[in-house]
């Protein structure tokens, strides 16, 4: 499981983004991002709208769609599934503030209902 160093989250008129910098060793982080453009979406295809998830690195195709299907919040531990990936992260490096923001965040990602939030 990885481990947050530090996140940010990002909400404009256009993107709204929540980043995570995932401690890989030695220094280094590679980017876990929760990515919905609201600019253009209404132009997309129905199945092509919603939260997509990224990892920097990763060798999933730009032709491939990974949208967020599930959310679970378990104590400091954030399971998130998409459509061609999962991911576990630990943010206990992560203070309380911003884990309320997170979720604040998953509300506006989340205001059509394309993914499942669950709290354990």
């Amino acid at each position: 499981m990885d481990v947050v160093s530090f996140m940010n989250i990002e909400e404009t008129e256009k993107d709204l983004i929540i980043s995570f910098a995932l401690d890989i060793g030695e220094g280094y982080i590679k980017t876990l991002l929760l990515h919905r453009t609201l600019f253009y979406e209404f132009i997309l295809p129905d199945e092509e709208r919603g939260t997509n998830v990224s990892l920097e690195g990763s060798d999933l195709s730009k032709e491939h769609i990974n949208s967020l299907e599930c959310i679970t919040f378990d104590g400091s531990v954030i399971k998130i599934k998409a459509r061609f990936s999962y991911h576990e992260i630990d943010l206990v490096k992560i203070d309380k503030e911003e884990l309320k923001n997170i979720e604040k965040s998953l509300i506006l990602h989340n205001y059509d209902e394309r993914f499942e939030v669950k709290f354990i």
